[in-house]
């Protein structure tokens, strides 16, 4: 603030380093008293006669250059305007173009995913992995909540008992004011054989289905399931001939083949060395050629618990569609949101009863084939169309592939450039894969936002490949490579908005590949505590990892008379 200051290192205590501000030998300003930096902010006593302009850092490539953490490139001219909201911990950041603190919500959970809602509310998941330790699993939530603009609470979700479900990963807002959420449900081996799952691939003594539940908040504080959409009641397989879902598995790319299972799991499919006799090594050698900071080097089950992984979910108001990306299985897949409301997965008899029972929105007017009113498991929708890995319903092999490990599959909404399509993470896989890439894939519908989908039949669904895609191949300018979560999302002005997870580096991208943004969170995700690195050091240690990130347009509805000046950057 008008001074010039240089600062002295004290070697501390524990790998810590105190800083002593103190005034340049070339100030002229009258000298004020040395006192040791905060570990929050660097403070010093200042004479009365300085000067009181505010601070503000010159945006100038130079000085971008210089920063460590934050934002270390912006493009004013190429950007999208707009605010940056990201996770870390227990806090929700909304940041600006610089890296300034706009606002800030905090939660007593750890929190995975957040979204700005249009009346300017939060909407956001929070970790009960204390009391559901049954699920200790990446993605597991629990609870679910939407805040105000200042953080008081409008209405909360979970779903009881957490020792036998619970939500994970994703939350998708819907235009009629409703939720999507994944819940996990425990199903025990003895019942899953009635399903034909092959007792083999129960290696956990257990697998887990993935549910998608509609939630509507009730005005007294809490939310309703008023539609819901279960994988085990979709299934298919060709193992027990006395089972009613025992058809060819090729001729229903409709259906999940409950037995298909990749080896080794999510590790195996993150990482193939771990297949191997010396994947350890192999392991390691891939992550020093390839610069990758993480790999799963641990062997995984093979039809584990978490056979499926989902972690995504996203809904097309035109088509009345939701997509669902499948993380083990490096598919997506889309279903159709039908007028039908609840089905009965919230029970886990040890053999289900077929048909499969369905229940209206109140849980209560159960309806059975005694009742007159039972009808098959398959009446309502399965799959209309699915992507990414076409071994998964036998019509391709591994050459057809196209997704791996993917993670944040997501329609681009209306009114945004590409429209309709879908867009996809792609994180890879070691050791034959190990770059990134964010794709764009265009559905094969008869005509735009149809909902059907053109199939040879016995053939894979289309397209072929994506229409637009950024990540060149490892070892080449630009190239990334994320293991685990990420995202990619589009904005208004044709720039894909993209969060390297694991690095935690949230960037940028034209249409033709230019980076015209990145930033480095300086916060690490501490459970107990906000902790960050100040701007002239590097990260070392701790977790700096985002599992996603949004950024909102200046316009964006949720904004409309909320307070937005910039306070100070995360970094200090």
């Amino acid at each position: 603030q008008g001074l010039d200051f240089q600062y002295t290192e004290v070697p501390g205590s524990v790998g810590k380093t105190s800083l002593f501000l103190h005034p340049s030998p070339t100030s002229t300003h009258a000298t004020p008293e040395p006192r040791m930096a905060s570990n929050s902010s660097f403070t010093f006593q200042q004479p009365a006669s300085a000067p009181q302009a505010p601070f503000a850092m010159s945006k100038s490539s130079s000085e971008l250059s210089m920063r460590t953490v934050g934002v270390v490139e912006r493009d004013d001219a190429g950007i999208q305007p707009g605010y940056v909201l990201m996770c870390a911990g227990r806090e929700t950041y909304l940041i600006d173009e610089d890296g300034r603190k706009v606002h800030e919500w905090r939660s007593t959970r750890q929190v995975f995913v957040a979204y700005l809602l249009p009346n300017g509310n939060l909407l956001r998941d929070g970790s009960d992995n204390d009391d559901a330790d049954l699920f200790r699993c990446g993605g597991a939530a629990g609870f679910l909540e939407e805040v105000t603009w200042d953080n008081k609470p409008v209405w909360s979700f979970s779903q009881l008992p957490l020792n036998t479900y619970l939500t994970h990963h994703d939350l998708e807002p819907m235009p009629n004011g409703h939720v999507l959420a994944m819940v996990w449900h425990r199903r025990s081996s003895e019942s899953v054989k009635y399903f034909g799952r092959r007792p083999d691939l129960c290696p956990d003594g257990e697998v887990w289905d993935n549910v998608v539940i509609e939630l509507k908040p009730d005005g007294k504080g809490g939310a309703d399931i008023v539609w819901s959409w279960s994988f085990f009641h979709h299934v298919v397989q060709d193992v027990d001939g006395g089972l009613p879902n025992f058809k060819p598995v090729k001729e229903h790319p409709d259906l999940m083949d409950i037995n298909f299972c990749p080896a080794g799991g999510k590790n195996g499919v993150r990482n193939l060395s771990t297949l191997q006799s010396d994947g350890l090594k192999r392991s390691r050698d891939a992550r020093v050629t390839s610069g990758a900071s993480a790999y799963e080097d641990t062997p995984g089950k093979t039809g584990e618990k978490d056979w499926l992984h989902c972690n995504s979910v996203s809904y097309c108001p035109k088509r009345n569609q939701i997509m669902i990306n499948i993380n083990v299985l490096c598919e997506i897949v889309v279903i159709k949101r039908d007028s039908v409301s609840v089905t009965q997965w919230q029970s886990d008899p040890n053999k289900p009863q077929w048909p499969l029972r369905r229940i209206d929105t109140d849980h209560r007017n159960d309806r059975s084939e005694q009742g007159g009113r039972g009808f098959q498991y398959s009446d309502q929708p399965g799959i209309q169309w699915r992507w990414g890995n076409p071994q998964t319903y036998r019509c391709g092999s591994r050459m057809d592939q196209t997704l791996f490990a993917q993670h944040y599959a997501n329609f681009i909404e209306e009114g945004l450039p590409g429209a309709g399509n879908v867009l996809v993470f792609n994180n890879g896989r070691a050791p034959d894969r190990v770059w990134s890439t964010v794709d764009e894939i265009s559905p094969p519908e008869d005509k735009p936002f149809s909902g059907v989908y053109k199939r040879e039949p016995g053939k894979a669904f289309g397209p072929k490949e994506a229409c637009w895609s950024y990540g060149p191949k490892t070892g080449r300018q630009g190239s990334f490579f994320c293991t685990h979560i990420s995202s990619a999302h589009r904005l208004p002005n044709g720039n894909t908005f993209i969060t390297m997870g694991p690095q935690g580096i949230i960037s940028e991208v034209t249409r033709e590949g230019k980076e015209v943004w990145r930033y480095i969170s300086p916060v690490c995700n501490d459970p107990n505590a906000v902790a960050v690195t100040r701007q002239g050091d590097t990260r070392t240690g701790g977790r700096y990892s985002l599992f996603m990130s949004r950024k909102y347009a200046k316009n964006f509805a949720g904004f409309i008379g909320k307070p937005l000046s910039p306070g100070r950057h995360l970094e200090g």
